[in-house]
């Protein structure tokens, strides 16, 4: 194979020669580095975003599993009442969530559903652990999905008055 080689570059002339030699030296390098170098290290970056997010989403569910625990070792009288469609209400006022609440409705049972289109998840998650242990309702069902922006999500609540299950 080597003789076809020589025998294939002496049949050109330097010029040519010269060309082939940039090829072999500078354009084959470069495609392999930007075909597969720079694809594998964007893959590397998504993937380091993704467990960075990930870490934090599980020290978040850890933060809230020990807040849990917290609630679960402390004695209730029992069912506290309900405080309400007014009561909650006024907690989505208090914190500044009233204007992304898109849907708040009450049924003849006391179920209550709360839908926000569009919320910062930290404000939403906030107002939801510091109000959920006294206002007398249960989480009975609830949907959490990404929003268009990334900090932003669009959630449904189910709720229920204490001991009604």
């Amino acid at each position: 194979m080597s003789a076809a080689l020589i025998d294939f570059l002496l049949a050109r002339s330097g010029r040519e020669r010269g060309l082939l030699a940039l090829l072999a030296l500078v354009v084959v390098p470069l495609a392999l580095i930007f075909g597969l170098a720079l694809p594998l290290r964007q893959a590397q970056s998504a993937a380091l975003a993704a467990r960075t997010e990930a870490v934090a989403m599980n020290l978040w569910v850890q933060d809230r599993a020990g807040d849990l625990a917290r609630l679960g070792d402390t004695p209730q009288a029992g069912p506290q009442p309900a405080i309400g469609m007014s009561g909650i209400e006024e907690a989505l006022i208090s914190a500044g969530l009233r204007d992304a609440v898109s849907d708040l409705s009450q049924d003849s049972r006391g179920q209550v559903s709360l839908r926000f289109e569009q919320v910062r998840f930290t404000r939403l998650m906030g107002w939801l652990s510091q109000t959920e242990p006294g206002w007398g309702y249960e989480v009975q069902a609830f949907r959490i999905e990404a929003g268009p922006v990334p900090a932003d999500v669009a959630a449904s609540f189910t709720l229920v008055p204490q001991g009604a299950e």
